[in-house]
């Protein structure tokens, strides 16, 4: 049975380019970047730059002083766009400019609850939704007390997306899975992001777990850094969601934006070599 929030979500850009993956039984990069490090300027152009280059859909991070699933190189991307003054108002009117611009690939906002709480949620997924995001990622929103997410995403036909990790049983993968829209987030280790991930047989028996076992598809993350990365997470995902080693590697071209625009594609190429 086709449920409301399914019918809702018939249009959503993140909705739509993974079902084309999975049609045609193909696979993806997501890239990862923090919204206002090296000013919102850079921010835009870079995801310009990503959507050009082809990425099936970029998480869109908003800076949050206490970002407990970051590692060190996220946390400090977040403390540099706090301190230029980066905030969900310019993020938002940013991601504005990006789509009436002709930015057609999916934005998945990931946010911790607290920013996104302040004005309230269902408020918040609205103005989300009208600037141009296709789904809410809020890593401090357990499955468990999901259903607020739910609800405001549903209002504002977002995407709700939530995790599994190796440490999850059945049960909770079925349950995430059926509960996400888009894709879920399937954490390929247990930690913060920015280490490595070992795709060996364990982690691979995991990820062919939870593709079996979620009605979403999904899209793995934490530690992907090189393209035999890529390569590995995608034997059994659908997309490759790659953070840490790309905003280390924007961070390294300073804040000009067409030259950090022209390394995030150069990136996201050398990555998609992976795919193939």
């Amino acid at each position: 049975m086709t449920s409301q929030s399914d019918n809702s979500l018939a249009d959503n850009r993140l909705v739509c380019a993974t079902r084309v993956l999975r049609d045609q039984c193909a696979r993806g990069i997501a890239p990862y970047i923090t919204a206002g490090d090296g000013g919102l300027a850079c921010t835009l152009e870079v995801l310009h730059a990503l959507d050009r280059g082809g990425a099936h859909c970029v998480e869109l991070g908003l800076p949050f002083s206490d970002p407990i699933a970051d590692g060190p190189v996220l946390q400090a991307a977040s403390t540099r766009a706090l301190a230029a003054g980066t905030s969900l108002t310019g993020t938002l009117e940013m991601l504005r400019a990006f789509r009436q611009a002709g930015g057609r690939v999916p934005i998945a906002l990931m946010s911790y609850a607290n920013p996104l709480m302040r004005h309230g949620l269902s408020e918040t997924a609205l103005r989300v939704a009208q600037a141009g995001a296709d789904a809410l990622i809020v890593p401090d929103i357990p499955l468990e007390e999901g259903a607020l997410l739910e609800q405001a995403c549903a209002e504002a036909a977002l995407c709700p997306i939530f995790f599994a990790a190796p440490t999850s049983n059945d049960d909770r993968i079925i349950q995430a899975g059926a509960r996400s829209r888009g894709f879920l987030y399937v954490v390929g280790r247990v930690g913060v992001t920015g280490g490595g991930t070992t795709f060996d047989s364990e982690t691979q028996t995991f990820l062919a777990r939870a593709r079996a076992l979620s009605a979403a598809p999904i899209a793995v993350g934490f530690g992907i850094a090189t393209a035999a990365d890529v390569r590995a997470a995608v034997e059994h995902a659908d997309l490759a969601i790659v953070g840490t080693a790309l905003v280390r590697h924007l961070h390294a071209c300073g804040s000009n934006p067409g030259e950090r625009a022209a390394a995030a594609s150069a990136f996201l190429a050398e990555l998609q070599t992976g795919l193939s």
